[in-house]
């Protein structure tokens, strides 16, 4: 069952790959491809004075909008946009695929353009859907200027090879290798269903909860040792207290002599005891500023300041240990994380939509929690957050 279950998966992915890579060198209509222009010159110019307007020009061209429609929006907002327009303006009638836009834009751009421009093609399949003009079809039944009469074989044989093709159907051999990628990957699915539902789901369960398990521990052992701490302090204060109380209330009999030394020798030791406790009890806090993680989850850059252009998160300490971060609430932070959400927020936070800002402060709802390991702090628990105008 699990070499079966591995060749359905490798059938699945050879299908999905094939049939993904036949779709973004399909041809795009005019209209898509307009569309999918504009998409690309706008999330280009995207910042703060672009990003607002996204909502007004949706509303604006519910069926897709042009360069010329962000023109009306943008125009006189400075020569950043005039200088966009005018480069992807070149490439507006010359119609190409999805990997012709893609070659378009940067690779962090081109992340928030395909996930447009597929919903659009969801909620537009007319458009999306219409096909592109073909040349040939301005002269159909292929007449030459000179109108010789030796055109008629050639016609006849044109429209047999027509007919010829719409009759093959899906027996053609050009469509074979789809409706075989098709079938495999129903097998395919239909394989991994059954594994991953007597495997997948209690792997998943023993893995949460060993991490819980885990969790709770830390925060038990952490919770035990601050109280072994306050339960040592609070001893030392009492019986210091108690001591002083004894000594203050010794016999009348004694001495004056023998008296003021002991009192002095009793007091003496007395505020050392406190003042000792006292540093115990307090416990030092500790804001540390971190740049993004990097692949492994590991914050890249940590610093005592706040550094900009660098730091886009603050961490709280107590024993250099474990510690809680969220995003750091400055403006100039929001602005500078947001312009590559991706890699600055994606690997240390979690949230609706977060690859899509469709705002410009960043919320924190639930700080994150991170660990000091091998040098570096490893996020653990990422935070929660919120796009908000």
């Amino acid at each position: 069952m699990k070499r079966f279950t591995l060749i359905m998966a490798a059938i699945v992915c050879l299908a999905i790959s094939a049939m993904a890579q036949n779709a973004d060198d399909q041809p795009l209509s005019p209209a898509l491809w307009k569309q999918g222009v504009a998409t690309c010159a706008h999330y280009t110019a995207c910042d703060r004075r672009f990003g607002k307007k996204i909502e007004e020009i949706t509303a604006k061209y519910p069926q897709g909008y042009t360069l010329d429609n962000l023109n009306e929006i943008y125009e006189g907002q400075g020569s950043k946009w005039s200088k966009i327009y005018n480069e992807f303006k070149k490439s507006e009638n010359k119609g190409g695929s999805l990997n012709d836009l893609k070659e378009m834009v940067t690779p962090q751009v081109w992340r928030l353009v395909e996930t447009d421009i597929k919903a659009f093609i969801t909620d537009h399949p007319e458009i999306a859907n219409a096909v592109p003009a073909d040349p040939a079809s301005e002269n159909p039944e292929g007449v030459q200027e000179d109108g010789q009469e030796n055109n008629a074989e050639p016609i006849h044989d044109a429209r047999h090879r027509q007919m010829q093709k719409a009759n093959n159907g899906i027996s053609c051999p050009a469509n074979l290798p789809l409706w075989l990628g098709i079938l495999g990957s129903l097998l395919g699915l239909a394989a991994l269903l059954i594994a991953l539902s007597n495997r997948g789901k209690i792997n998943e369960m023993r893995r949460s909860f060993a991490r819980e398990i885990d969790r709770t521990n830390a925060n038990l052992q952490e919770f035990s040792t601050d109280a072994a701490e306050q339960m040592k302090a609070l001893s030392i204060r009492l019986t210091g207290k108690a001591a002083r109380t004894k000594a203050e209330e010794a016999p009348a009999a004694v001495a004056e002599p023998i008296e003021e030394p002991l009192d002095e020798e009793e007091e003496q030791p007395q505020a050392e005891v406190e003042e000792i406790a006292d540093q115990e009890v307090e416990r030092e806090v500790m804001n540390l500023f971190m740049s993004r993680p990097d692949d492994d989850d590991n914050f890249t850059r940590v610093s005592d300041t706040f550094e900009p252009g660098n730091s886009i998160y603050v961490l709280t300490t107590f024993d250099g240990v474990h510690g809680t971060f969220e995003v750091i609430d400055k403006p100039e932070v929001h602005s500078f994380a947001l312009l590559m959400p991706a890699e600055n927020l994606m690997r240390a936070c979690s949230g609706n939509a977060i690859q899509i800002p469709n705002g410009t402060h960043i919320v924190t709802d639930r700080a994150g929690e991170a660990e000091f390991a091998d040098g570096k702090w490893h996020v653990v628990v990422k935070a929660i957050i919120h796009y908000e105008g």
